[in-house]
């Protein structure tokens, strides 16, 4: 069976994808198949697309990393998640995975995907994987921040910034963020 997809053959600008059928994944021990509803764009797409990264994939490939969207197959081995559960995670788009978030299919490594918050749309999800695993490692891993901690953000309306700067607060720190707006932008050029 066949399906649409995202597929760039070389590194370069986003011109460069162009819409193609493919070969729709088969599943995999261990694995879902997801028919994709929304994906996002994070800084390392764009270093993965631009082959800039080690472990940006061979081409031709489907990229992209954050997901959401619903289980369409389970494999018989993975008894937590079920067909038509919501998903999302991160889990495709770099060398050594099955594919990429940009088709109308994922097949991904179950322990990839979450279910779903309830209160966000498809595409409200999608945005959430990458920035908020990386701000969980700096913080919690990391730093080990605990209440009364006082923290400084760098880009606290960026992606990363807003999801550390709520998880900060969620963890009881003081916290305080750096922005900067069109005004502040058009100072620095001068």
């Amino acid at each position: 069976m066949k399906m649409n997809s995202m597929i760039i053959r070389k590194a370069g600008p986003a011109e460069n994808f162009e819409l193609m059928e493919v070969e729709k994944p088969v599943l995999c021990a261990g694995h879902l198949l997801i028919e994709m509803r929304a994906t996002s764009v994070n800084p390392i797409d764009t270093k993965v697309r631009g082959k800039q990264l080690p472990f940006s994939p061979d081409y031709p490939a489907i990229l992209h990393v954050d997901f959401a969207g619903i289980v369409v197959e389970v494999s018989s081995d993975v008894p937590y998640f079920k067909v038509g559960d919501y998903v999302y995670g991160a889990g495709g788009g770099i060398k050594g995975t099955l594919g990429g978030a940009l088709a109308q299919y994922l097949l991904v490594d179950a322990h990839l995907a979450a279910p779903m918050p309830e209160n966000l749309s498809f595409i409200e999800a999608a945005t959430l994987p990458l920035v908020s695993i990386t701000a969980w490692e700096a913080l919690v891993d990391k730093l080990l921040v605990r209440p009364g901690n006082t923290l400084l953000i760098h880009g606290g309306l960026g992606g990363v910034g807003h999801i550390a700067a709520q998880l900060g607060k969620h963890l009881g720190a003081i916290v305080h963020t750096t922005i900067s707006n069109d005004e502040d932008i058009e100072t620095s050029k001068n």
